[in-house]
């Protein structure tokens, strides 16, 4: 059975809320290329990636392009794959998410970042919503000297193995550089999202765990915190009303 290297979130100019990214998704094709990838997915944040045009330069160099997006939850995102316009608001509820699964049985749902402390993770609400995920990210944010009861990708493979999900490394790239530096490797039977999301599925999926110096990670963090300053104002402010009514 074939294997194939496969990158399942990232971003590039286009996305609605990351608007200060540079990078075009034909650069991001060509740094996939580069990078030996076999499938790329484009998962713009509450907007749906639909670019014909950009699949076809994808395909012409034999990369699969899946079109995805970055949901907003009432807290946290949630990566959704195989998309066509219409299919998911940009803000759905779970039950749209559970809803959209039912009925179209070849998108992949994925809890990115999950246990990071972000605005944008999803934390120990994924407890209650495990029948709408399918895969867990293993971040490209990971360092090894963290010990296990803090480090988030830890706690993330530890739930995933608790409720029998496929972990999957991905970049949640916001640069070119770092575009195939935290990827996974499927076995399917073909190079198409069903086949890939039907192996992941099964568990027929692998990566090598690539830890980031020190340096990398304050510089990727800076990008990701700064990305999203509404985000981080809510964060906040959540964080001192909880505060108010505990007092």
């Amino acid at each position: 059975m074939p294997s194939y290297r496969v990158e399942l979130h990232s971003h590039c100019q286009g996305d609605p809320i990351d608007t200060y990214l540079k990078h075009t998704i034909y650069e991001q094709i060509d740094q996939a290329k580069k990078m030996r990838l076999d499938a790329l997915a484009i998962t713009w944040h509450r907007k749906i990636f639909a670019d014909p045009k950009a699949v076809a330069y994808a395909r012409e160099r034999n990369i699969l392009l899946i079109p995805g997006m970055e949901a907003e939850m009432n807290r946290g995102h949630l990566v959704v794959l195989n998309l066509n316009e219409g299919d998911l608001p940009g803000e759905p509820t779970w039950d749209e998410v559970l809803a959209l699964r039912t009925r179209k049985s070849d998108v992949l749902v994925m809890a990115p970042h999950p246990f990071y402390p972000h605005p944008s993770c999803l934390g120990n609400q994924i407890n209650d919503h495990v029948d709408c995920i399918d895969a867990v990210e293993w971040c490209m944010f990971h360092v090894k000297w963290l010990p296990g009861r803090t480090n988030p990708n830890l706690r993330a493979a530890h739930w995933a193995h608790r409720h029998n999900k496929p972990l999957i490394a991905c970049s949640d790239a916001h640069s070119l550089a770092a575009i195939g530096k935290n990827i996974s490797t499927v076995e399917a039977d073909a190079l198409t999202a069903e086949a890939l999301f039907a192996a992941i599925r099964a568990g027929r999926i692998s990566f090598h765990r690539q830890a980031l110096n020190f340096g990398q990670i304050i510089y990727h963090a800076g990008q990701t915190f700064a990305s999203q300053p509404r985000h981080i104002r809510r964060w906040i402010k959540s964080k001192i009303s909880g505060h108010q009514a505990r007092a």
